[in-house]
């Protein structure tokens, strides 16, 4: 019999099912903050048309929170193909991290309500930072305890540590614009957000981005 704690192979499968679960639900819900307009307010096409125009701030964070699940998604992943088991703790990790993504529903809506404001950026930003604290976490006590599947080189290591370490600079590079203005703040996330998720292939691109 198992104790608690003891590693195993069936731990981590029972993660990286649950983590499919939550990122499903998160998917769902950032696109449900997208409300279609009153019907008794719209009275013409004129109507309707400033109606959706006025939905743009939602389609931009929607777009803005879609490609991060996405992101994070691509990214936890990757980390489960090299982990070969997992522990309680490790386990634990892995549900603070789902805890943040379970938030960014929440941190969508409110910069799309209050997208002129710079604490909707930064909270925005903190979700984000968080996500990365326990991805990072998660990526080093999996191996500093010899979690770590058989043939993964120092070289793959260094590379999920500083592709997760780039990112964050850049989005707190994109947070800290929001001292100009917080549109670009979230325009440059999102460029960032767009580039992680195309991976071009360009040398220079990659450098960067990990």
């Amino acid at each position: 019999m198992k104790r608690p704690l003891e590693a195993s192979a069936e731990g981590r499968g029972r993660i990286v099912g649950i983590t499919d679960g939550v990122f499903a639900i998160a998917l769902t819900l950032i696109v449900l903050e997208i409300r279609v307009p009153a019907h008794e307010a719209i009275h013409s096409e004129r109507d309707l048309l400033a109606a959706i125009a006025a939905l743009a701030p939602r389609f931009l964070t929607y777009a803005l929170s879609f490609l991060t699940l996405t992101i994070f998604w691509f990214g936890q992943q990757a980390q489960h193909g090299l982990i070969a088991k997992s522990d309680r703790r490790l386990a634990t990790l892995n549900l603070c991290f789902l805890a943040f993504i379970a938030l960014l529903p929440f941190s969508t809506d409110l910069l799309a309500d209050f997208l002129e404001f710079r604490t909707a950026v930064l909270v925005y930003w903190l979700n984000l930072l968080m996500l990365g604290v326990t991805l990072f976490a998660s990526w080093r006590y999996a191996e500093k305890n010899g979690f770590l599947a058989e043939g993964v080189d120092a070289e793959t290591k260094r590379t999920v540590y500083l592709r997760i370490v780039k990112a964050q600079i850049l989005w707190a590079i994109g947070a800290a614009l929001c001292l100009i203005t917080p549109l670009l703040s979230v325009g440059f996330i999102l460029v960032v957000q767009l580039i992680y998720a195309a991976t071009p292939g360009a040398k220079w691109v990659r450098r960067i981005i990990g």
